[in-house]
């Protein structure tokens, strides 16, 4: 049955040196599986029976080749690696870079232009005379440069995406760490190098690293929801007591649960509650239950972010836009096409090349129309920001967490870790008097507390009497009140384990949520004990007095001892009393009541001392909240602490400014109020309603949401709701679904397994990287590298910021596609061509889609974007201000385009230039100046002035209004792009360069400048823009429609600089133009049935409760803001 050990094994350990003697057999890791496997499984028992056909927990030991006391020892790990595996987490399988630059290619809007390009392409080649098919090409490729670029950006920020994870699970992989037992000597030993048959040391707090079998268990109580998804506390013990249990109640099995009998078994990623003992280690790795099913834990995006698909559907109703301007224009195109054939009365071969003409125009309005930017811009705007997230330590693991943290108006915040260092500390202690201690200081003396004869008593108490260790590094395992007793015994010179040697316990009762103890036997001469103050007070009948020694307590001692527990409760302190008793060594340790309390615990015992542990609030935390609240963000602490302790924290960190106008509540009480959560179909807690829509699917039936019991109730209660104590998974996840059914964008923290379900239900999950469990982190959707409640406020800047960016985009983008659309269709009706050509319009949208998107989405967030309250999470990514602006500014850059095309003529200058000898303009210099006649007699241009030449740039459109030839019969000769034109296509394009730099502010800011140095990646593609324009106009020539000898002249370019800056102006004039209005912002009553909610009987509360409630962003509110929460007064 066994496997056949090599015979050069060597080094062996005692017990593995005896079953050489016998067998030479270890246990198949088949036979292992099985075992552990059988844990999950519903029948009887069925692990205690799998044990018990190999010959019990004997055959463990020996076919593992350790020692129980011992561990293991040798050099046999090669050995157990290669048949067992080794325990080191199996990372998430990762897509290779060309794997994911293929996914992005399925993205709609990545394939329309990969289309668009080709018939571009394609019609530009075989449509072109040879003299321009050389470039007809470069309209298509400049789209496909576009594609490829989003497409790589996305590609390589999901690759860098998961190996920042990897990164992030290699990083806990090796910080969690256990102790275990090799030759004799306890280590600790990171999780990851754990290996079959390691003893390791269980402890209260500690995630199991792989699974086990218990070999010693006191009390040992284990949640295993991650694993089994049961919800209650688990009992372990060892295969003997299990398998007495078993025998003993064999014949009820079939009225049983497989509760009742405790399992010998302790699977992998389940936490220890309470308790103390040993383990051997019997799976690892992706062979044990937790590796297995790892993969259901694992979230994988599939999905695109809720902000993409929003702009996934505004792109494609702006292509909508564009095909219907485009159809509209080709339509003009061919009507005075077919009115001038009918009129002249011909049809020639140059003829085909017009309407060809007309079709390459309108594709390319579809082009421009097409915001392929926008996909480039939200890849870039989230990979720029999870990029800097990560450096604020904020892992990202869900894009749509950057874009929600934006909108969040609600954060439900743990106590322990975020908004405290999660480390606790001795700060007072009360003996006759209370004694605050330094809890920074390095170096304590003992003696200044307690006198020396006290020493022994309170470190046999507060030191022996503990199972909690500190590792080399100060990193603590264990309880926390326990590890803060230990550091405060390093303070005062205390070698810890040197006095659990020296006092050696006889018996060890642990600590348990129903005991609120902890008592040690030593030498079966002493009893001591720690535990819960007001308990522990109520079994003491003595004190110890530090200055007259050991006295009764009676009622006014009794009451001195309750008021120094008060004091120590009003500081956020957790107090634990230390008392102990002399005993015989036959005592009787039979008689233990019904919450596993030992009679001789609770009667006769002598106080030591009370001692206050507090863990220390963060000194970012303060700052964090009142910078919450200035950003409209409602932050309510979740504790399980009591209400007075609770209510000091609160209140200390800023979360609850005044008690009189705020609730504190007990998980319980809260629960009971508002009737739980139920069904919203069924309205009953418990029902047969599938959770996933997979599920639902399969059997045919609606899938279940949950709802609160009592709305009515609850709406009395949110409002006011500033802390709740006490509290449980159970109340946190009420309140998350109460705020959600009320349209509140909700951030939740979470470190345990248990708030694995909150954290997938809130809106954004945060989870604290250092304390959370595995399974929290793989639910989460951001972790806290640093476990910083203020992490979340730089979240909410870069959320905010992302959207900021993308408004920025949208508002420079949509000007501009609105003016070149509606110039186009104007210039079709009027002077039958394109205001700009095909080339110079590719230019445009390259400038829109890439260098646009580039500098607006890596503006780095200010602290103004936490000077408002939180975008409503239905409002339009359009504001009504942002219409105004594009409209404004579009209506301004066709009114400039018209006058240049029609005024023109009259106040742009022309110079006297080379080309005029030229033989291509021999005879044709009116098409260069304007107002001139040709002389045939003395071959010689005439001005109206009777100077040699005009002074005055020509009408240079190609057909008159009438329909004849202007410029056309000229360019078909020679080639020469118009200068009229060139200088329209400049000052189109500076007027766009200057409307960028507006488009960096969007909400009536007056100083587009300000911060603009910060951003020197801006800077560096303003004048890149600008540098490239320039020699595209001075040496572009006809590959670019520009005027073919260098271009324009000085004072032209000032002219069309003029009328750019000028759109700096118009952005001025449109601040005091009052934005127009539309109904995209709801309020409440308008979206909630209101006759349901029990408001406020006040009338100023009525409104600061329907703000509360909805969190509408007002624009003109947010430029006045001094305090955007509105707080509940009476």
């Amino acid at each position: 049955m066994f496997q056949e050990v090599p015979s050069d094994e060597q080094n062996l350990s005692v017990s593995q040196d005896k079953s050489r003697q016998g067998h030479q057999q270890m246990i198949p890791k088949q036979i292992l599986v099985s075992i552990v496997s059988a844990a999950l499984d519903s029948h009887f028992a069925k692990e205690i029976d799998e044990l018990e056909k190999i010959g019990g927990i004997s055959t463990i030991e020996s076919g593992l080749k350790t020692n129980f006391t011992l561990g293991l020892k040798g050099d046999d790990f090669e050995q157990r690696d290669s048949q067992y595996g080794n325990n080191s987490k199996q990372l998430n399988l990762t897509n290779t870079y060309m794997q994911l630059f293929l996914q992005t290619l399925e993205d709609c809007i990545i394939r329309t232009l990969l289309a668009a390009s080709i018939v571009s392409i394609v019609i530009g080649v075989f449509t072109a005379d040879d003299d321009h098919r050389s470039c007809a090409w470069i309209e298509g490729f400049v789209i496909c440069i576009a594609v490829l670029i989003s497409c790589n950006v996305t590609a390589i920020n999901d690759y860098w995406k998961q190996g920042q994870f990897q990164i992030l699970q290699q990083r806990e992989e090796n910080r969690k760490t256990v102790v275990v037992w090799r030759d004799g000597c306890k280590i600790d030993l990171y999780y990851s190098l754990v290996m079959v048959g390691d003893i390791i040391q269980i402890c209260e707090g500690m995630e199991i690293p792989a699974d086990c079998i218990v070999i010693e268990a006191a009390e040992l109580m284990v949640d295993e929801s991650v694993m089994t998804g049961e919800t209650r506390p688990i009992k372990k013990d060892t295969y003997d007591n299990c398998i007495k249990q078993r025998n003993k109640l064999r014949h009820k099995k079939y009225g049983l649960s497989r509760y009742d009998i405790p399992s010998p078994i302790m699977l992998a990623g389940t936490k220890v509650l309470s308790g103390e003992g040993k383990m051997v280690v019997a799976v690892v790795g992706k062979s044990s239950c937790f590796g297995k099913t790892n993969y259901q834990l694992t979230t994988q995006e599939t999905e695109p972010t809720p902000l993409q698909s929003e702009l996934e559907q505004l792109a494609l109703d702006i292509g909508k836009f564009g095909l219907i301007s485009a159809g509209l224009i080709l339509f003009v195109f061919l009507l005075r096409f077919g009115i001038d054939r009918i009129k002249e009365d011909s049809f020639e071969k140059e003829h085909i090349k017009e309407l060809a003409d007309f079709f390459i125009i309108s594709i390319t309005v579809i082009i421009i129309a097409i915001p392929e930017g926008l996909p480039l811009v939200v890849t870039i705007s989230l990979a720029y920001s999870t990029k800097r997230m990560l450096q604020d330590n904020n892992l990202v693991k869900k894009l749509a967490a950057c874009e929600t943290m934006g909108r969040v108006d609600m954060v439900l915040s743990c106590k322990t870790g975020i908004l405290t260092m999660n480390k606790m500390f001795v700060v007072q202690i009360w003996n006759e008097e209370l004694m605050d201690i330094d809890a920074y200081k390095e170096r304590l003396n003992l003696s200044t507390y307690l006198p020396a004869h006290m020493h022994e008593l309170f470190i046999q108490s507060a030191i022996v009497n503990g199972t909690a260790v500190i590792s080399g590094e100060g990193q603590g395992q264990g309880n926390k009140t326990e590890i803060a007793m230990l550091l405060f015994a390093q303070q005062c010179g205390i070698n810890y384990e040197k006095e659990r040697d020296t006092h050696q316990a006889t018996k060890k009762i642990p600590f348990s949520t129903r005991r609120k103890r902890m008592t040690t036997i030593i030498g079966n001469k002493r009893l001591v004990v720690k535990g819960a103050s007001e308990i522990i007070l109520k079994g003491c009948n003595k004190l110890l007095s530090k200055s007259i020694g050991i006295i009764p307590i009676d009622s006014s001692i009794r009451t001195s001892i309750e008021l120094g527990i008060q004091q120590m409760a009003s500081q956020c302190l957790i107090t634990m009393a230390l008392a102990y008793k002399d005993i015989n060594g036959d005592k009787d340790l039979d008689n233990i009541n019904d919450k596993g309390v030992y009679d001789i615990e609770t009667h006769d015992l002598t106080l030591i001392a009370i001692v206050g542990i507090k863990d220390i609030l963060r000194a970012e935390t303060p700052l964090g909240i009142a910078a919450c609240k200035t950003a409209g963000i409602k932050v309510r602490m979740i504790t399980g602490d009591n209400k007075f302790t609770a209510l000091a924290i609160a209140k200390e960190c800023g979360i609850l400014i005044d008690e009189n106008q705020s609730l504190v509540l007990e998980g319980a009480d809260f629960l009971k109020r508002i009737g739980g959560i139920v069904c919203k179909q069924c309205q009953i807690s418990n029902c047969d309603c599938p959770r996933d829509q997979i599920s639902a699917y399969q059997l045919d039936k609606q899938e279940r949401v949950d709802t609160i019991k009592n709305g009515v109730e609850f709406d009395k209660i949110y409002p006011f709701l500033d802390v709740l104590a006490r509290s449980t998974s159970e109340d946190k996840y009420a309140l998350l679904i109460g705020l959600q059914e009320r349209g509140h964008v909700v951030a939740v923290t979470g470190d345990g397994t248990g708030d694995v379900p909150i954290l997938k239900k809130a809106d954004v999950g945060l989870v604290m990287g250092i304390a959370g469990t595995d399974a929290a982190r793989e639910s989460a959707s951001i972790v806290m590298l640093d476990d910083n409640f203020y992490s979340i406020v730089k979240a909410v800047l870069w959320g905010r910021n992302i959207h900021d960016s993308i408004k920025k985009f949208l508002q420079f983008q949509l000007t501009v596609n609105i003016a070149i659309s509606v110039l186009t269709i104007f210039s079709a009706i009027i002077i039958k061509q394109d205001v700009l050509e095909p080339i110079q319009i590719l230019w445009v949208n390259l400038i829109i889609d890439t260098f646009a998107s580039l500098a607006l989405v890596t503006e780095s967030p200010t602290s103004e974007l936490l000077q408002r309250k939180p975008q409503n999470k239905n409002e339009d990514m359009i504001s009504p201000k942002m219409l105004k602006n594009m409209f404004g500014q579009a209506i301004y850059q066709m009114i400039v385009i018209m006058v240049l095309i029609f005024y023109g003529q009259r106040f742009i200058p022309e110079f006297k230039g080379e080309e005029d000898e030229a033989t291509e303009f021999k005879g044709k210099l009116q098409y260069k100046y304007s107002n001139t006649y040709f002389d045939e007699v003395n071959n010689l241009h005439i001005c109206p002035n009777y100077m040699d030449y005009c002074n005055l740039i020509s009408f240079n459109t190609d057909y008159y209004i009438d329909g004849s030839e202007n410029y056309k019969t000229f360019y078909k000769e020679t080639y020469i792009p118009s200068r009229q034109f060139t200088v329209i296509f400049n000052t189109f394009v500076l007027m766009q360069l200057f409307n960028f730099l507006n488009s960096r502010k969007i909400r009536n800011e007056i100083n587009v400048f300000k911060g603009i140095l910060s951003n020197m990646l801006f800077l560096k593609i303003v004048f890149g823009i600008l540098a490239l324009q320039i020699m595209i106009v001075t040496f572009g020539g006809i590959g670019f429609h520009c005027y073919s000898f260098y271009g324009l002249s000085l004072e032209q370019w000032l002219i069309c600089l003029t009328f750019g800056i000028g759109s700096l102006i118009v952005r001025l004039l449109l601040r005091v133009i009052p934005d127009p209005k539309y109904g995209s912002l709801t309020r409440l009553d308008q979206t909630h049935n209101t006759q349901d909610l029990a408001l406020p009987t006040v009338t100023i509360h009525d409104y600061k409760y329907q703000v509360q409630q909805l969190s509408l962003e007002s624009e003109q509110e947010n430029e006045n803001l001094n305090n955007p929460i509105q707080e509940n007064q009476s």
